[in-house]
């Protein structure tokens, strides 16, 4: 079994999918870190029910290095947090998917690269496990169907090579130990939609039909997911089942059954 995960640092909490990590984590009562430019952006996203007493919120940049390492440290024991689960992203600027512009270009790659810098900084006794959540379409790996591959590689190419980047960092962060391990996260389009539970479909290289499935329901913050033989491939999923599989995986179970894998995860 990996190690249990406890204290988990969030970046980028204020988006769709790992917002709803966050919320099942704290309403699990794991010690949450998160770095946001605002805290009362992220306090007005979250459920009036939702508890807060683990909530440790640190207002900075993902590209300043001192706030970066006060989410990843707990200043009260001077401990790296066990977990991290990372959803830093970027909407298009325009409405015209032919003509979007992205104004921080590698952001995902920024970001990471000085989260594993200080990580290795620290030195922690323990590294921390990575759940990094990317996206269809960063290789040539077929986990995008036919019909989207224009409008991938022409309208979202800038932020697909930038999670490509963001990708290889994390590889070469393992292979240091720098990270205890990882998961990676690839969702098809993401949507707005309703969590379900029991149409999320889970693949990665290897994976064999219904092998794995998810144990949590949905009161519990799960998604319901079984998985497929070879690559999960289709058109889109939502933000809430996708932070429901990062809650379940890349915390509940420590990512005990997908440590160093690249997960698609679609309907």
């Amino acid at each position: 079994m990996s190690q249990t995960i406890k204290t988990v640092a969030f970046f980028g909490a204020t988006g769709g999918c790992a917002v709803v990590t966050l919320e099942s984590a704290l309403v699990a009562g794991f010690q949450c870190s998160v770095l946001v430019r605002s805290g009362d952006k992220l306090k007005g996203l979250l459920a009036e029910t939702t508890p807060t007493t683990n909530l440790r919120i640190v207002e900075g940049d993902g590209m300043d290095p001192e706030s970066v390492r006060s989410v990843l440290v707990d200043p009260t024991t001077n401990a790296v947090v066990d977990g991290i689960v990372y959803g830093l992203g970027y909407r298009p600027n325009g409405n015209n998917p032919l003509t979007w512009k992205f104004l921080t270009p590698t952001l995902c790659e920024d970001t990471t690269k000085l989260i594993v810098k200080t990580l290795e900084e620290l030195k922690p006794a323990v590294p921390p496990f990575a759940t990094w959540i990317s996206t269809t379409g960063t290789d040539h790996s077929g986990d995008v169907p036919t019909l989207f591959v224009p409008f991938y590689h022409y309208s979202l190419g800038v932020p697909h090579a930038d999670k490509a980047k963001m990708e290889q960092v994390l590889y070469a962060a393992k292979e240091k130990g720098v990270i205890r391990d990882y998961l990676i996260v690839r969702p098809s389009l993401l949507t707005d939609g309703e969590a379900t539970h029991g149409s999320v479909k889970v693949g990665f290289e290897g994976s064999k039909k219904k092998e794995l499935q998810g144990d949590l329901t949905l009161e519990k913050g799960g998604c319901g997911w079984k998985s497929v033989e070879g690559l999960a491939v289709g058109y889109i999923v939502s933000r809430k089942d996708i932070g429901a599989f990062v809650f379940e995986e890349g915390i509940v179970n420590s990512g005990e059954k997908f440590k160093g894998k690249v997960v698609r995860v679609t309907y």
